[in-house]
Formats: C-alpha cells, sequence, structure tokens
C-alpha cells in the first residue's frame, strides 16, 4: 500500500502546472535544446526561406485620443481642476509568473464579440462574394483609420454627414455588400506613408446593417480578401472607385513520405527531415505557440484558428505589432514568410515594453495582456469613432478619470468603464473597466488604444505607488 502511494506520488509531482508550459528551473536541458533548435532555425531560413516560398502553391473617421477620441457620448471635462478631475492609479508591481499562470478568466468572451451595446435591431445581409486570385475587379474604397483584417468584425456607425453614408446606401440599394478598407492613419506624422499603405487593402463583407438609429447606418463587417490597387479614380460624389487584384495566400505543398514523415522535394533530390521544418508553417506555427504561452500566457491560444493563413491574420489582431510592421505583414504573400516575420517580431516583443506614443513612458508588459474576446478587438463608440483596443489586466504609470463608472455603452457588457489617461503627458489612453458583479473575473481590466502604442526595449517609467499616497 505504502508503496502505491509513493509511485502514484512521483507522478503527479512530474505533471507541469500548465500544459506546455517551461519551467527553466526544473528542465535546464529542454531550455538547452529549445535555444540550439532557434538559433539552427534562424541560420538555415535565411539561405533557403527565399527559395522556398518560390515552390509555393496557391491557395484557392479619424479618431483623436481627447474629447473625439472617447468610446461614449460623454464629454471629457476640460478644466484645470486635476484634483477632481483624475485620481492616482499607481502602478502595479511586476506579477509573479506563477500568479500569472494561476488566474482565471470565467467571463464568456464570446459576449463581446457580439456587440450588443449597439442596441439596435441587426437585419441579416445576403450574399458573399469571393473573388480568385489574381483577379481585377472594380471596388469603392473607403479608408479607415484601423487596418482591417481578413476574418476579423469591423463594426462601423456611418453618419449621414460623411461621405461614406451615401456610398453605403448606395450599394445596399444595388443588393452589393462588399467594399474596399484602406488604411489611413489618423496621426499627422504617419500621413507621410498613406500613398505606400494605401496601395494594399481588404475587402469588407456587410453581414449585418440597421436603419433603426436616426441619421446613421450601424453596420457589422468582416474581412475577407487582400488586394493591391492598380488605379484610383474619385467620383463625382467624392467617393473613390478603384481597380483593384486579388493577392493570393501562397502556402507551401506538404508531402508526406511512406512513413508519415514530411518531405519537400527539390527537382535535384529530396529535402532532408529537418529542412522541411524549417519552412513548414506548422511548424512555425508551434514556435510561434510557445513564445505566447511563454511570454503572455493569459492570451487565449484556444480560440487562434488552426489553419496557417487564418492563424497568421489571427495574429495580427490578437498580438500589438506596429502599424508598419502589420500593414507589411498583410502585404506579404508567402504564407511561410508572414509568419516567420511574425515569430522574429514576437520574439522581440517579449524583450519590449508598450509605451505613451506621445511621452515614451511604459503602459503594458506583454506578460499583462489578456483575451477578452473570441474575435477582433474593434469597437465603435456613438460617435462613429472605431477603436482597436489591446485588453490587459494591468497597466502602469496612468490615472484614472474620477468619474463614477457607468455601464451605459459598455463594450463589454457586465462591466462599467471609465477613462484612463497617461501619468506623463495626460494623453488619454484608454478605459478602466470594472466588473459589476463581484463573482466576475478578471474584476478588473484595461483596454489600452493600439493607435497610442508604441514598442521600446528601453520604456521609462517610475514608481508612482508613492507619490499616489501623497496625493
Amino acid at each position: 500500500m505504502d508503496l502505491e502511494e509513493e509511485v502514484m506520488t512521483e507522478e503527479v509531482d512530474d505533471i507541469p502546472l500548465i500544459e506546455g508550459a517551461l519551467d527553466r528551473e526544473t528542465e535546464p536541458e529542454n531550455n538547452i535544446v529549445q535555444e540550439e533548435e532557434e538559433e539552427e532555425f534562424h541560420s538555415a531560413e535565411e539561405a533557403g526561406l527565399r527559395f522556398a516560398a518560390l515552390r509555393v502553391a496557391s491557395v484557392g473617421v479619424a479618431a483623436s485620443p481627447t474629447e473625439e477620441g472617447t468610446p461614449h457620448n460623454e464629454e471629457v471635462d476640460d478644466t484645470d481642476d486635476d484634483d477632481e478631475l483624475v485620481i492616482i492609479e499607481p502602478p502595479s508591481a511586476a506579477p509573479d509568473p506563477q500568479r500569472v499562470l494561476e488566474r482565471d478568466v470565467d467571463y464568456d468572451i464570446i459576449i463581446p464579440s457580439r456587440h450588443s451595446y449597439l442596441e439596435t435591431r441587426m437585419q441579416r445581409v445576403e450574399g458573399y462574394n469571393y473573388w480568385l486570385d489574381h483577379t481585377e475587379i472594380p471596388i469603392f474604397l473607403i479608408p479607415l483609420d484601423v487596418i482591417a483584417i481578413p476574418g476579423q468584425t469591423v463594426p462601423l456607425r456611418i453618419k449621414e454627414t460623411s461621405l461614406q453614408y451615401a456610398l453605403i446606401r448606395h450599394l445596399l440599394d444595388q443588393n452589393e455588400n462588399t467594399f474596399g478598407a484602406v488604411y489611413m492613419p489618423a496621426e499627422r506624422t504617419a500621413m507621410v506613408m498613406f500613398r505606400t499603405w494605401s496601395r494594399f487593402g481588404v475587402t469588407v463583407q456587410i453581414e449585418e446593417v440597421s436603419h433603426d438609429t436616426p441619421h446613421q447606418i450601424v453596420l457589422k463587417c468582416k474581412g475577407r480578401q487582400r488586394f493591391k490597387t492598380k488605379s484610383v479614380e474619385r467620383q463625382a460624389d467624392r467617393s473613390l472607385k478603384a481597380t483593384v487584384v486579388i493577392r493570393p495566400d501562397l502556402m507551401p505543398c506538404r508531402i508526406t513520405d511512406p512513413a508519415g514523415k514530411l518531405r519537400g522535394e527539390f527537382s535535384t533530390g529530396v529535402w532532408p527531415e529537418w529542412m522541411w521544418k524549417l519552412h513548414d508553417p506548422y511548424e512555425i506555427m508551434e514556435k510561434i505557440r510557445k513564445i505566447i504561452a511563454r511570454d503572455s500566457p493569459q492570451v487565449n491560444l484556444k480560440i487562434a484558428p488552426i489553419d496557417p493563413v487564418m492563424f497568421s491574420f489571427w495574429l495580427i489582431s490578437a498580438m500589438p505589432f506596429a502599424s508598419e510592421q502589420r500593414v507589411g505583414m498583410l502585404q506579404e504573400d508567402s504564407v511561410v514568410i508572414r509568419l516567420v516575420n511574425q515569430l522574429r517580431h514576437l520574439e522581440d516583443l517579449g524583450r519590449h515594453f508598450y509605451c505613451c506614443t506621445n511621452c515614451g513612458w511604459e503602459i503594458i508588459k506583454s506578460s499583462n495582456l489578456i483575451s477578452m474576446s473570441t474575435d477582433s478587438p474593434f469597437f465603435v463608440n456613438p460617435n462613429g469613432n472605431v477603436f482597436e483596443t489591446v485588453t490587459a489586466y494591468s497597466v502602469s504609470n496612468t490615472v484614472t478619470n474620477a468619474a463614477e463608472p457607468t455601464e451605459k455603452d459598455s463594450w463589454f457588457p457586465g462591466y462599467a468603464w471609465t477613462f484612463i489617461h497617461c501619468w506623463c503627458c495626460m494623453s488619454h489612453l484608454g478605459w478602466k473597466f470594472i466588473a459589476v458583479s463581484p463573482n466576475t473575473s478578471p474584476s478588473v481590466f484595461y483596454g489600452v488604444q493600439r493607435a497610442v502604442l508604441s514598442q521600446s526595449s528601453h520604456a521609462l517609467t517610475s514608481d508612482l505607488s508613492e507619490q499616489g499616497e501623497e496625493t
């Protein structure tokens, strides 16, 4: 009897706390092997990546971080009475990794993806347009200050006074439900790159529409296919009509030998298995999953697609890459090269901080990211401003608005919201969400605008806890 209990105890002790988690202290040999594999991956990929990419088969308005950039109708008080406007939100200490891994999210993250805050009756728009690769099509363009991504939902409120209102009405009257979305950054400094970025876009399908709200049209749209603009003409009503070319998502041929091992064939011989794994999208996906599980354990990998093409698009929306990095990923036709670039950026993200774009102070650590929606992080406020948010359970160097949190127009039903600002420059960063029910987990999390974040390896930071106590 004692022998059986001893055997059972040894077996339980061998089970890790979380499946797939890497324990650096107890498994040094596994870490050494992993580091050697990563070094081998980067050294060999430079020589063979571009060649492998050639052997592929084709598969198949402006927001501002001020009053207009608020997620709701309420106006921000611009008085100079700082004591009444804000209260100090001291930065939290660095989270214990073990505690982070044990944190649970019992909130139903499917709820935010329904966009129930729109509070209007949506009607389904039938039909789905899909074009073959390299097809030239005429399409109307709508500039957005967020980057539309294939497979991700984008909610829109088109006001009657906007230029897009007549265009959307025209499309719906003609039983058309597709337009082209191109990225037009709201920042003045980024406008110089608009001519380059606007050459690429994503076809967007209108899935649901509502005319119940006075003087505006409410839409739920979904990104579909990438395209490159060939020519653009401005119509008499100032709308943009373009001729675009549908871009392919190229995947390498996946061949297995009789033993079930992966093989890729050259015209002069057969690849060794280790070489093929360097360019196998599924092997790269597995490396990416391990990095995310290590650096951002609260990012829900269960909602990630298993298809390499859609997985690469999901990464663009789920991880806070810089805007120029994300545009570059969408421009890449080869899925392998796209995934390799994402792998490299994710390795750098673990050593970087997410800082305030205006002043450079640290706001979010990658270990604090958390998944609060199964769909895209796009949300729209009653004023029609679309925001792409990065959700985290902890932020640093912020101050919280003293106004009472409200559930009105909350993007996350069951949570009340209030504004958060940068401690240094007082720019509007995003929102603090507080659970209404004490049984909801997490009880508090933060949604930060992706547009106000930048990456840095040496972020400015300070321990504000003492200042918070003195204030």
